[in-house]
């Protein structure tokens, strides 16, 4: 289901043109009208879902599995030295357009892409005490996986063989 109000979704329904590189029935993949650096692309879902966590697993695998090639692509071909895949989940975080999808970035040297993370060193007492509480929380967002139980089938029954009893049929001379 496309939202006409989505750019992404008029691009994904071929009302917008792009400069597609990839499309199936679930996914396109496309050029960035504002690239970062030389060969950005956008690969989004063609469903409409505000966030890439929103989608079905199946679509969401399948955006994954696309932009990993396109990546791969841009350090075959286009001589990138590396690739940044970038998700923005939320205004919050970036997201300029409510849609679904990854930007898969070629890295070149001296690129100028900045993507800055602002990263921060702990001290040990805030590692014992404010990680620790992180790391619960976060913990618990995910779901325990479920462990598969395995019926063991009994072995079908093996007809009983004959008892064979070999017997020596030399003949005794003397």
């Amino acid at each position: 289901m496309s939202d006409n109000n989505c750019v992404f979704c008029l691009i994904g329904s071929n009302r917008i043109q792009s400069a597609k590189i990839y499309e199936d029935d679930d996914v396109v993949a496309f050029l960035d009208i504002r690239p970062a650096s030389e060969g950005h692309v956008k690969v989004i879902s063609k469903q409409h879902a505000p966030l890439i966590s929103m989608l079905d697993v199946n679509v969401r695998n399948k955006i994954f599995n696309t932009a990993l090639n396109i990546g791969s692509g841009m350090v075959s071909k286009l001589g990138a030295a590396g690739v940044s895949y970038l998700i923005n989940e939320g205004a919050g975080a970036g997201q300029r357009v409510p849609h679904a999808g990854i930007q898969v970035i070629p890295r070149y040297e001296g690129d100028n892409v900045n993507i800055n993370l602002n990263e921060k060193e702990y001290n040990q007492e805030e590692i014992n005490t404010y990680l620790q509480s992180v790391i619960k929380k976060l913990q618990s967002s995910i779901p325990e996986k479920k462990e598969k139980i395995i019926e063991k089938k009994p072995e079908p029954e093996k007809p009983e063989q004959e008892e064979v009893v070999v017997e020596e049929r030399v003949p005794k001379y003397w």
